[in-house]
C-alpha cells in the first residue's frame, strides 16, 4: 500500500470520531452534502467508462450488424472518384458497414442499374421528389456532415447514472449512494459481472464486470476535506 493510502487509512480511522464532535443538524447537512458529492463523483466516473481504481471498463461487444433496408427514396448530390458530380436517386437501396463511413447500395435510377455510393462522398441530402423540401438525415443511419459521416459511440449506462436511477441520501449516522429499483438489478448484473439474459426468452450471456460505484483515493481525500472544513467551520462557530 502507498505512503498515500496509509495516510487515508489513519485518518478514517479517527474520521468517526471527529464526526462525533459536530452536533445532530451540522452532522446531518455533512452527510447529506458528502452523499451528493459522492453521486457527483461516480455519475462523472460512468460517464468516463471507467472503474473507481481508474482503470478502463472492458469495450462493448460489437453488435452484428445486418443491412439496413431504406425505409424511402433517398435523392443526394454524389462526389464521383474524379470530382464530377451528380445527382443520385434510388427508389430502394440498403446501406451497409464498410470504409468511409459505409456506403449505400441500391438501383441507381440515371446509371439504370444496380450502383454502389460511399457515405463519405455524399456533398449533401436533397429532397426526393414528391417528399419534404427538408429531407434531413436518412432515417436510422446518416447525419449529413459535409465531407464524411461521423457516427459517435453510444457510452454505456447513459440512463443508469441519471438522478432518476442513482439515488443518494443520508440519516443522521451516515451518508449513502446507491441505484434504486430495476435499475439496482441491472446495475448489480454488470458490476459484479453475472449472467443474465440479453433479452426476454433470449439466450444468456456472461456480462464482464465493470464496477459502477466504488471509493477511489481522490474520493476519500475529498470526503475528508469536506469533513475537515465542516469541523473547522463548527470550532469557529
Amino acid at each position: 500500500m502507498s505512503d498515500r493510502a496509509d495516510d487515508l487509512a489513519r485518518f478514517r480511522a479517527a474520521a468517526g470520531a471527529l464526526l462525533e464532535t459536530l452536533r445532530p443538524a451540522q452532522r446531518s447537512k455533512l452527510l447529506r452534502g458528502m452523499a451528493m458529492d459522492l453521486r457527483r463523483s461516480q455519475q462523472a466516473r460512468i460517464r468516463a467508462q471507467m472503474g473507481p481504481d481508474g482503470g478502463a471498463w472492458p469495450p462493448r461487444k460489437p453488435r452484428e450488424r445486418k443491412d439496413k433496408v431504406g425505409q424511402r427514396p433517398v435523392r443526394f448530390l454524389y462526389k464521383g472518384l474524379k470530382g464530377e458530380e451528380r445527382v443520385v436517386e434510388m427508389r430502394s437501396w440498403v446501406r451497409r458497414d464498410g470504409p468511409g463511413g459505409g456506403y449505400m447500395v441500391g438501383y441507381d435510377k440515371e446509371g439504370e442499374g444496380i450502383r454502389s455510393f460511399r457515405n463519405d462522398r455524399v456533398v449533401r441530402h436533397l429532397p426526393a421528389e414528391g417528399g419534404t423540401s427538408s429531407p434531413g438525415a436518412l432515417q436510422g443511419s446518416i447525419r449529413g456532415r459535409r465531407g464524411g459521416i461521423k457516427r459517435r459511440a453510444r457510452a454505456m449506462f447513459a440512463k443508469l447514472r441519471t438522478a432518476s436511477h442513482l439515488k443518494a441520501g443520508a440519516d443522521p449516522a451516515s451518508a449513502w449512494v446507491g441505484f434504486i429499483g430495476r435499475a439496482e438489478k441491472i446495475a448489480a448484473i454488470h458490476h459484479y459481472g453475472l449472467k443474465d439474459r440479453v433479452a426476454p426468452n433470449g439466450p444468456e450471456y456472461d456480462y464482464p464486470q465493470r464496477e459502477l460505484l466504488g471509493f477511489s483515493i481522490e474520493d476519500e481525500e475529498a470526503l475528508l476535506q469536506r469533513l475537515l472544513d465542516a469541523i473547522g467551520t463548527a470550532i469557529e462557530a
